[in-house]
């Protein structure tokens, strides 16, 4: 099996956010690092792709590596195994367009794979059903 994206991401703006969307109905992919299709649930709420100083333009990935951060995700992974899918989906999003000159997005995905392995504060610290008040701290 090779790395797919199985369904569509399809989210829906929360009220009242400029960072948070919540899922409208579950996106599924495939990783070949986990060697399973990953389930994210509808009604997931979460911040597309961000992280300290590179705002994000997968949003894809973004959820992927959002949902595998959450203290009961399925599977439960590490922080570096949860980045690892993170790149990996990165890496198939930007094989879908084989022709284009991806040098500068590809360097800025190390450096995001290497912020979002580092990063401190985030990982495990809510459950895959959080609140959007929740995630925002309210």
């Amino acid at each position: 099996n090779q790395t797919a994206l199985i369904t569509p991401l399809v989210t829906q703006n929360i009220a009242g956010s400029d960072k948070y969307v919540i899922l409208a109905r579950p996106f599924e992919f495939y990783s070949v690092v986990l060697k399973r299709s990953i389930t994210v649930p509808f009604g997931f709420v979460f911040d597309y792709e961000s992280i300290p100083f590179i705002r994000g333009y997968c949003p894809e990935a973004g959820c992927a590596h959002d949902y595998l951060c959450r203290t009961d995700s399925n599977p439960v992974v590490s922080k570096k195994v949860a980045a690892q899918v993170y790149f990996e989906i990165l890496n198939y999003i930007y094989s879908l367009d084989g022709d284009k000159d991806r040098t500068w997005e590809k360097i800025k995905a190390r450096a995001k794979y290497i912020a979002v392995l580092y990063a401190p504060g985030y990982f495990h610290k809510h459950p895959a059903h959080a609140t959007y008040e929740e995630m925002a701290g309210a």
